[in-house]
């Protein structure tokens, strides 16, 4: 197994962070400060979390990730009364006001790097889910754009809430 070269990692940073002024003023001032690079690391989250994309992929994304063999945890946050209109196949249900509980968070995977598509009825509720799993560590905790009537209009299948 080879390591990554975490000079080189850094001298990479440092070449993004000069070319897009970002950085240091001068190129020739190689050291950033931490005062620098604190602004630096605060303007990088601000932007990423002002793009209305980040944390959000279509319908289309995890299905055809889960047709290639990539596991996805689809987890439907909406309310039992929705459920009965039918779940995407292989979703756990969780309402959104139940996923913070212990219970709710014993439903989610022992594996924090597992792929979870997060819907609702239309992307409301899967977004402010979002956050929360994220600082629960699941960093690849995703949104699906126009949730679970996404999925439908896609033509995706679906299965009913009685006889799981």
């Amino acid at each position: 197994m080879t390591r990554s070269n975490p000079f080189k990692r850094i001298a990479c940073a440092t070449i993004v962070v000069l070319a897009s002024g970002a950085g240091p003023a001068a190129a020739d001032d190689a050291a950033l400060n931490a005062d620098e690079l604190a602004r630096w690391t605060m303007s990088l989250t601000r932007i990423r979390d002002m793009t209305p994309e980040w944390g959000v992929q279509g319908a289309d994304a995890f299905k055809t990730s889960s047709d290639a063999g990539v596991p996805v945890f689809y987890l439907d946050v909406r309310k039992p009364e929705e459920w009965e209109k039918g779940v995407v196949q292989g979703a756990v249900k969780i309402r959104l006001t139940e996923l913070a509980t212990e219970t709710g968070l014993a439903e989610l995977p022992k594996d924090k790097s597992t792929i979870i598509a997060i819907y609702c009825k239309s992307g409301h509720r899967s977004a402010l889910a979002l956050p929360l799993l994220h600082q629960l560590g699941y960093p690849n905790a995703i949104s699906m754009k126009g949730g679970y009537e996404g999925w439908i209009e896609a033509g995706y299948p679906i299965t009913g809430a009685t006889g799981e």
